[in-house]
């Protein structure tokens, strides 16, 4: 396959958007490699299963907001598989909390794991990247960056934080044939969005145009479609997949 000589790094690809992806990269034909910090078992099922296919497929375990562990693990996967072609910042959690009564752990909780994160990840495999001349760095950010939601404003800075990294490194890494882009899912049917309160979760149900949740798959392709031919000449843009809530 045309892709089969291309490597990608996914933070966070055990389960829910991050496992999608991971599955459907893989089944297009890449060399997948992604993080967990704690579910390990669904970790080595997904990779299980994907290698019973024919496809590539390598899970590790690390804290990606810890500098030495991200550190260590990027000097691994350059000595096996060279410079990555992209790099996709997935992981993320919530800690939600009326902001007068978010404690400062909270706060630094999400920021570490959500946006510091992406810094240690890229900062470490940037210069390889910028070396080989080309690739594609991805953030999944939400549409949350946009719409706030009440109990989330770090998770909601987290997230525009994301945006705004993609606009500045697009234009660096533009003279190096690197493309750096965003994707902005809305109400997507996850453990996360499962574990909403049934009175949020139909009200956000309301205010989607398409009238229905979106899938994993969906936000999965469109990573893929990012990454692909038909994303060359897109760089700087935050694609919001959210069936119209924020229109």
């Amino acid at each position: 396959m045309e892709n089969s000589n291309k490597w990608v790094f996914i933070s966070g690809g055990s389960r829910g958007i991050g496992a999608e992806i991971v599955s459907e990269l893989a089944e297009s034909g890449y060399n997948v490699v992604f993080t967990y910090k704690n579910s390990r078992e669904n970790a080595i099922a997904l990779c299980d299963s994907l290698i019973s296919q024919g496809k590539q497929c390598t899970a590790f375990q690390c804290d990606v907001s810890i500098q030495e562990e991200v550190n260590e693990l990027a000097d691994k996967c350059i000595s096996l598989f060279g410079a990555p072609y992209a790099i996709i910042n997935n992981a993320g959690i919530v800690k939600d909390s009326l902001f007068i009564n978010m404690d400062q752990k909270a706060w630094l909780e999400v920021m570490n794991n959500n946006i510091l994160s992406s810094y240690l990840i890229n900062n470490a495999f940037l210069p390889h990247m910028i070396s080989q001349g080309n690739g594609c760095i991805l953030f999944i950010s939400s549409v949350t960056a946009f719409k706030g939601n009440i109990g989330q404003v770090n998770y909601a800075a987290s997230k525009a934080a994301m945006i705004g990294m993609t606009h500045s490194l697009a234009v660096e890494l533009g003279r190096f044939n690197i493309r750096v882009n965003a994707i902005a899912p809305g109400l997507i049917e996850t453990d996360m969005s499962k574990a909403l309160p049934n009175s949020a979760y139909n009200k956000m149900l309301k205010q989607i145009p398409l009238a229905r949740v979106g899938s994993t798959k969906e936000v999965a392709m469109s990573a893929s479609f990012l990454l692909g031919p038909g994303g060359s000449y897109i760089t700087g843009q935050t694609l919001i997949i959210d069936g119209g809530m924020s229109a």
